[in-house]
């Protein structure tokens, strides 16, 4: 009788830790979890790509991946890159930790595209139903980049703010112009009461 409980108790166990990741992966959506998968492997090759598969260096690696610094300039907000980033780590490490090591340690490249399309499509299907973006451009924001945003403000505020000029729909967002100062010469009547 004892054996029935246990063995109940472990199938239930089992059960619901299945359901509340497949829960979790519906919560992130697919193409967050999509962009998540490869924003994180081209995070890590960063910080991979001379490491030679080192265990200790792919672990440090993962222990500060998930940081908001790392996924400022990507289709996704950052906050919405993190909550991919944590479900991917904490979910798939040790898949992800096996697969980084095994890449690391037979290849030394530019770019990480055969771990990309290997861990996110097949291993963890992360890509599942939708297309794994491979172009740096389809994983940045649409419109400005982080640097000719922040450039253009720079220009604006040395200008005293006259006009900024987007080279993103220039058609479809008004000029911001500085307001014209104007110089009172005479007083304002005063309003009878």
């Amino acid at each position: 009788m004892r054996f029935y409980i246990i063995l109940s108790l472990c199938f239930f166990i089992l059960l619901n830790w299945g359901i509340s990741e497949a829960a979790e992966s519906n919560k992130i959506g697919q193409p967050l979890l999509c962009h998540g998968c490869v924003a994180v492997l081209k995070e890590l090759h960063k910080l991979l790509k001379d490491s030679s598969g080192r265990k200790k260096v792919v672990q440090q690696s993962l222990g500060r991946l998930c940081e908001i610094n790392n996924f400022v300039s990507y289709t996704f907000s950052p906050p919405k890159m993190i909550k991919a980033c944590n479900y991917v780590v904490g979910t798939h490490k040790k898949e992800l930790t096996e697969n980084l090591i095994e890449y690391y340690r037979k290849f030394k490249t530019a770019e990480n595209l055969p771990l990309q399309e290997k861990f996110c499509d097949h291993v963890i299907k992360a890509c599942e139903g939708t297309r794994r973006p491979t172009k740096d451009s389809e994983m940045k924001p649409h419109g400005l980049s982080m640097d000719a945003a922040n450039e253009q403000l720079q220009k604006a505020a040395d200008t005293g703010f006259q006009t900024i000029q987007s080279s993103a729909e220039e058609d479809h967002f008004p000029q911001i112009e500085k307001p014209q100062k104007q110089l009172l010469t005479t007083p304002l009547p005063h309003e009878e009461l």
